[in-house]
């Protein structure tokens, strides 16, 4: 009885791995959850994912690979979009379209806004707390927020 629930938990297991490839999404992110990526974005929002793509933002999971701190949770889970979250970024391999500090971190999660764009959900302009979370006094002494924000879409 044991190796047919096994057999079981297999073929599900299988099939929750390549739903995303048969049904051409990029990953179970997509599938699952509530976060997009960048790319869901610039459907609507190509002036600002376009700008955006210019911000050392769009790498910052490359700057943590090239410390060796891409394995270390308190430094990924600012470097990437839903870190610990339902349908977040889990790691390179299995959600690579959630690298990178994107649209979601500051405007949150896009799945409902991408369903109903009139649903008021989206986060237009950020706190400054938002983003202190990240741009801590330690770790970003210098941050000055009404400088930055006004970057954080490019030039």
């Amino acid at each position: 009885m044991q190796s047919g629930k096994a057999v079981k938990l297999c073929i599900l297991l299988w099939f929750l791995f390549w739903i995303p490839y048969l049904s051409g999404k990029d990953s179970l992110a997509e599938i699952y959850g509530c976060f997009g990526g960048w790319k869901a974005c610039a459907e609507c929002h190509d002036t600002e994912t376009k700008g955006w793509q210019k911000t050392r933002h769009a790498v910052a999971f490359e700057s943590l690979k090239k410390s060796g701190q891409q394995d270390l949770p308190d430094c990924i889970q600012c470097h990437v979009v839903g870190y610990d979250k339902y349908g977040g970024f889990l790691d390179h391999e299995l959600t690579p379209e959630l690298a990178g500090v994107q649209c979601e971190n500051c405007h949150g999660p896009d799945k409902e806004h991408i369903q109903n764009p009139d649903d008021g959900k989206i986060i237009a302009v950020p706190e400054m707390e938002l983003c202190r979370k990240c741009h801590t006094a330690i770790q970003d002494p210098g941050f000055d927020y009404a400088e930055k924000v006004k970057f954080s879409h490019g030039d």
